[in-house]
């Protein structure tokens, strides 16, 4: 027959105490109770296991004997809500909204861990669970504490709560009476324990029928709480051969596989009692003697000997600290049948461990009522096995799931290991941390490693949060998205050749930073690589540039609208300056001007190079939030090139030094090409040292390590000065190794935790590539992945390129954002191209595309 209790009638708890917010049961045990934040999984390496085993080990030891310590760990499950009412979507284009829409319901564990620390007002080896408050009554307190108990219990509270504090690896927030008890706007720890739930308002009754139902929801428990279910051996972190390879290994904490690895709801409670180890080595003395007269007898009597002796002299002779313990894990679901399901993987993942699950059948209940924050103390004698507390700690689990947000300003979008959305903010809050000095960055990324796309993803989301991006490419891998991001895409075609105007200023009156870029520019442009210049030359090179600036200033005082270019400049320079250079006492011997002249005019009015400095269109550049700058075709030209690369230089820098409040990034792709050049190589390693300083940032991206190596310069200042550092799929080099953790100084967690790339991927999800992210010392693993429609913007195959650029072409009328949402669709220039949930075309068995609606095939 059911039979329902009210939980205002049981409720074990007397009070919470205004003054040292400590919890005080009808039994009279006190609890201070402590919010914890745990590391991040997936991102602790063996030696940090063991560091965090002994801040547990040291913090319980200051515990007087007869303390109780309660880890109690939610995991609880939960789905994705689009923040389609976030300021960052309203502002944001088409693709932001689609991947909220792709993202949208997908599941997650949510995880809290509290830490209880007790002082039972009676030995809970007195008591057993049959003596549970949830079968009795009324119930009062034993005794009234008097003002030295409190004063004492603090005092040990406050030593516990100090070293976990010391430690800077594990936080404790003490609770007070708003979070241990609802507040009418958010729940407390109570209603959170009794709805089985972190966000349910509704404080639920228990039902107990055949098992017990919590707040309507099937549970089922399995306990650790006798010696014979412990294996020979336990270990605080164990490999996760998942995420392991023949030449690297990946850690992992053994009470993980009861906490974030266990992906469905459920509760896991840690239990410890410290002992009195002299009480109990007095008790094992009696049996041993009692044994020895029966030692002839029995060799059951000889093993119980050789085990209990070995057991004081761990106790002697390494001091060791004996506690009882006890773990449970409470799965549950509203609907049985799930439950059944979770009931028996959590039992093969106890098993998994070594250990021998055991189901609480009929004392599921008082286990239960005995884990109700602050009432650990009626756990049991008989839910209590003798350990050493080296061993009772090792199963702890003792991390958390990623700590990135759903949304933060300067975030990049990508998943956590487990698949769930976040944003990364790479660039700002480690500065304001002050985990990283500056925000220059490398990625490196093998050909077919995604790096292109993740490129792609990275500065659509930095050019949607406002930073400034200049963009050198060889390649024509963000044409797309420069044209949906209305960026300025600046290339060379034989009908429309790159052309810039480095001479253009408003006001005719640049700064001195301008005016000495664009002296550097006519050096170069004079002077061939490595040809050595005099003072004179670069101080009358100077001059030409103040004296012409003067000049056009001048002119137009008097009504001439000249336009400031490379044209207008050399004509000064050949009609005007030679004046000037007279009467300066100008000498020929120290500056050749006809040379100079010579020199430049293949760049004047209609020779050769005539339009490269002569734009009326691209005068703005250093004001535009998003410009690339694509070489691919003139890459190898002995004069374009060089030109192009200097153009681009001074642009950045003028930016550099004239726009204000906002970050300014300059990325490298294909790095190696650029730095093949010695005074493209200077700049870049002016930049990795300097850009700081005026709120910018220099990104370098190649495929191979061994490409920056190569470069004399790059070691000591692009690498060293790059402490962001994105590192894709490197199995390739899982061999070598050791060179990539040189060159890149990794430590070996990190080399660790990079091999893991791509490894142990969910097959279940959407398709997704891994990638490292690298912040000085610290270290995860991310997923990139989008939207379908996200996809199509961000892709670099060749055969999609060409395939929404057909599809634009056919139905569109070139415009491309429709062509890639119709493309995300499944149509084809061709037709229709059907699509699974997932957004992803559907094949065919032979694996090819089904006919499209004209019975062509398309891709």
């Amino acid at each position: 027959m059911k039979k329902s209790k009210t939980l205002a009638d049981l409720f074990p708890i007397l009070c919470i105490d205004e003054t040292t917010h400590c919890v005080v049961s009808k039994n009279a045990d006190i609890t201070a109770a402590f919010e914890v934040q745990a590391p991040e999984i997936f991102a602790v390496s063996d030696g940090e296991y063991d560091t965090l085993h002994d801040i547990l080990i040291r913090a319980t030891k200051v515990l007087p004997t007869g303390y109780m310590v309660h880890k109690q760990d939610f995991f609880i499950e939960d789905v994705y809500t689009p923040q389609f009412g976030s300021e960052f979507l309203r502002t944001s284009n088409y693709v932001a909204w689609e991947n909220e829409r792709h993202f949208a319901d997908r599941p997650y564990l949510r995880h809290r861990c509290y830490l209880y620390v007790t002082r039972p007002a009676s030995p809970p080896l007195k008591r057993t669970s049959s003596q549970s408050s949830l079968l009795k009554r009324h119930l009062v307190p034993k005794e009234l504490l008097d003002s030295r108990t409190w004063a004492e219990f603090v005092d040990v509270v406050n030593q516990f709560a100090a070293i976990y504090k010391d430690s800077g690896k594990i936080k404790l927030h003490r609770l007070g009476p708003d979070e241990l008890l609802d507040n009418g706007e958010q729940t407390g720890l109570y209603q959170r324990y009794f709805s089985l739930s972190l966000d349910d308002l509704t404080l639920h009754d228990v039902e107990l029928t055949d098992s017990l139902k919590v707040a309507g929801q099937q549970t089922y428990t399995y306990a650790i709480s006798e010696l014979g279910d412990f294996p020979n051996e336990v270990y605080n972190s164990a490999r996760l051969e998942q995420f392991s390879t023949d030449s690297s290994h990946f850690p992992i904490s053994t009470g993980s596989a009861l906490g974030m690895l266990l992906p469905f709801n459920h509760i896991y409670n840690q239990v410890l009692l410290i002992d009195d180890g002299d009480a109990l080595t007095n008790q094992l003395v009696r049996e041993v003697k009692r044994h020895h007269s029966f030692a002839a007898w029995s060799k059951e009597n000889e093993v119980s000997i050789r085990s209990k002796d070995a057991f004081m002299e761990e106790v002697k002779d390494r001091n060791r600290r004996v506690v009882r313990a006890h773990y449970n894990v409470l799965v549950f679901h509203r609907d049985p049948d799930v439950a059944d399901t979770y009931r028996s993987q959590a039992a093969a993942a106890i098993s998994k461990l070594g250990f021998k699950p055991k189901l609480a059948s009929h004392d599921a209940e008082t286990l239960f009522w005995s884990c109700i924050p602050g009432n650990i103390a009626e756990i049991g004698a008989d839910n209590l096995a003798t350990c050493f507390l080296e061993e009772a700690t090792a199963l702890w689990n003792t991390e958390t799931n990623y700590r990135d947000g759903f949304f933060c300003k300067n975030g990049l979008l990508l998943t956590d290991r487990f698949g769930r959305p976040c944003m990364v903010d790479p660039f700002f809050e480690p500065m304001q941390r002050g985990i990283i000095a500056n925000r220059n960055f490398m990625v490196v990324g093998p050909s077919g490693s995604g790096k292109s796309f993740t490129m792609n993803n990275m500065v659509y989301y930095l050019l949607s949060h406002g930073i400034h991006v200049s963009l050198v490419d060889v390649g024509g891998s963000y044409k797309r998205l420069c044209s949906l991001m209305g960026g300025r895409y600046i290339t060379y075609e034989p009908d429309n050749p790159i052309e810039f105007n480095p001479f253009y200023s408003a006001d005719l009156d640049p700064d001195e930073e301008t005016k000495d870029a664009l002296a550097n520019l006519l050096m170069a442009l004079w002077k061939k690589d490595g040809e050595p210049t005099s003072k004179a030359e670069e101080v009358t090179v100077a001059n030409i540039v103040h004296e012409y600036y003067g000049a056009m200033r001048r002119a137009r005082q008097t009504g001439d609208e000249s336009f400031p270019c490379f044209d207008s400049f050399y004509e000064f320079t050949r009609d005007t300056y030679p004046a000037i250079f007279e009467r300066n006492m100008g000498s020929e011997k120290e500056f050749n001007l006809n040379n100079f002249l010579y020199v430049l005019r293949p760049f004047h009015a209609d020779n050769q190079y005539g339009y490269l400095l002569n734009s009326r269109r691209n005068i703005d550049l250093m004001e535009l939030p998003f410009v690339i700058y694509e070489l691919d075709n003139i890459k190898d030209h002995p004069v374009l090139f060089p030109i192009t690369t200097i153009m681009i230089m001074n642009t950045y820098v003028r930016k550099l030094f004239s726009v204000k409040g906002v970050l300014k990034m300059l990325i490298i792709e294909e790095a190696w090409k650029a730095l093949a050049k010695e005074n493209f190589a200077q700049f870049l390693k002016w930049c990795s040292k300097t850009v700081r300083k005026h709120w910018g940032s220099l990104g370098v991206v190649t495929q191979e390590v061994d490409d920056l190596v190569g470069n004399a310069i790059v070691k000591d200042a692009i690498i060293n000065n790059s402490p962001i550092k994105f590192l894709l799929d490197q199995h390739n080099y899982e061999k070598r190794f050791a060179e990539v953790m040189q060159t890149l100084s990794l430590s070996e967690k990190q080399a660790n935790i990079i091999l893991s790339i791509n490894k142990g991927k969910d097959p279940n999800r959407p398709p997704y590539n891994d990638l490292a992210l690298l912040l000085g010392d610290y270290c995860k693993v991310y997923g990139v992945e989008v939207s379908r429609t996200a996809y199509g913007t961000f892709t670099t195959e060749r055969q999609e390129v060409e395939a929404i650029n057909d599809l634009a072409k056919a139905h569109y009328g070139n415009e491309l954002e429709s062509a890639v949402k119709g493309w995300a669709r499944g149509e084809r220039a061709g037709g229709y191209l059907p699509v699974n949930s997932a957004g992803v075309p559907l094949l065919h068995p032979n694996g090819q595309p089904p006919k499209a609606l004209n019975g062509s095939s398309q891709t």
